[in-house]
């Protein structure tokens, strides 16, 4: 088999790396089995990213490496947006029938970890891979990471793509048959149409060639619903992707936050602290401990409705936090919480047992008295609180949603 891995083709003015692998797929299909399409999401938090930092690989069954090697250069050669500088092509061609380990490991390091250039060229010239660099070669990371991809954790993507004289116009898709789509194919396809926020996902806000992108669990499912949605404009092509998208596979579990590092994706049992604070923006803020060190949490104004679940938060609440971290690591933007157990009593002054009336504290330690009947008490007393959160999953709406963020009504299907 010939695995042909492309990244850093795009930029945030136009084209997608999926376009070039569509455009090689019609070349490479005349001749060849192309067995395989793939699209693998990266590490959502890599701060040179262009958009939605993802890859792509073609997998074939068979076929002439140099032919392969010279229509795969071409391609990417003519479409990339190599003027842009922030744009550098690589391109990975491995012959085999068994990935090497190094590969599989190396895709979890560039999903979750940041990755070095030179690294990715170390491990292609120990197995003696054919590959490229245009400009510095960066794309070498992605196009290595999705030869290597681990998919036994999949779901799938239908991206129709536009005719070149309509890229950068208002796509012209009509929401109503997106809402009817969604409600007859869901939940093997999700995350179509936000219904708290009144928005259709399915179509980018980019100047790039896709029309709209539909994910879901089955590629059949997929076709009919690619045919309920009403385009008026016509589709240029249609690809399906096998991906990693929907997975959380871009979390790393980790047990202490002394462990977390910058620019990684993290999944971390927690105690909180305090009650969480609004601050400039609407965002919510809240403290936490892994019972050793202190860190904070954030659910900011994009996550709409998800701010009302954090602001619920009650000190001694146990939670596990999955959500990105930046360049200094002491806050997570949290994308998604299990809740695993609330606080359901707060400490109040004792009543009087004679007039039923909250006591009066008489200094700190020295217990509490009834001003009226003078009857004392020395501790405050537990109360049972109403709680307004369960103890359950919650997640951010799906126009906040992260590619690499499963629906939470995927662990139910």
């Amino acid at each position: 088999m010939i695995f042909i891995g492309i990244d850093d083709t795009d930029s945030n003015k136009g084209m997608c790396t999926t376009y070039i692998a569509a455009l090689l797929y019609e070349k490479l299909s005349k001749r060849y089995d192309v067995i395989e399409a793939r699209l693998i999401r990266l590490n959502p938090n890599i701060p040179y990213k262009t958009r939605g930092n993802a890859a792509i690989c073609l997998v074939l069954d068979n076929g002439c490496l140099n032919y392969v090697k010279d229509v795969t250069l071409e391609i990417v050669k003519r479409y990339s947006r190599i003027e842009d500088i922030n744009t550098n092509p690589g391109i990975v061609i491995y012959e085999g029938d068994d990935i090497p380990k190094d590969f599989v490991d190396f895709y979890y390091k560039a999903l979750r970890e940041v990755v070095e250039i030179s690294y990715a060229e170390f491990l292609l010239k120990k197995h003696n891979v054919l590959y490229y660099k245009i400009k510095n070669g960066r794309g070498i990371i992605g196009a290595l990471a999705a030869i290597g991809a681990d998919l036994r954790n999949k779901t799938f993507e239908l991206i129709a793509y536009r005719k070149e004289e309509n890229w950068g116009k208002p796509r012209k898709i009509d929401r109503k048959s997106v809402i009817m789509m969604d409600k007859k194919t869901f939940p093997f396809t999700f995350n179509n149409y936000d219904y708290e926020n009144d928005r259709v996902l399915i179509t980018p806000h980019t100047p790039c060639p896709i029309l709209y992108g539909i994910r879901g669990v089955n590629p059949e499912i997929l076709k009919l619903a690619s045919e309920m949605i009403i385009s008026y404009e016509e589709i240029e092509r249609i690809m399906i992707y096998k991906t990693n998208q929907a997975t959380d596979s871009h979390y790393l579990e980790i047990s202490r936050i002394k462990d977390i590092k910058p620019y990684s994706s993290v999944k971390i049992r927690l105690k909180i602290i305090d009650n969480p604070k609004i601050i400039q923006g609407g965002h919510i803020i809240v403290k936490a401990t892994d019972g050793y060190d202190v860190i904070y949490l954030a659910a900011y104004e994009p996550t709409k409705s998800f701010r009302k679940i954090i602001k619920e938060l009650r000190a001694n609440d146990e939670i596990i936090a999955y959500g990105s971290v930046k360049s200094y690591p002491n806050t997570i933007n949290l994308e998604k919480i299990e809740i695993l157990k609330l606080n359901r009593y707060k400490l109040e002054n004792p009543r009087c047992p004679i007039c039923n009336k909250k006591m009066e504290s008489i200094g700190r330690g020295k217990g509490y008295r009834c001003r009226k009947c003078k009857t004392f008490s020395k501790e405050k007393v537990p109360v049972l609180i109403d709680r307004r959160i369960e103890e359950k999953v919650y997640q951010v709406p799906p126009s906040a949603m992260r590619h690499l963020s499963k629906p939470i009504i995927l662990d139910i299907i």
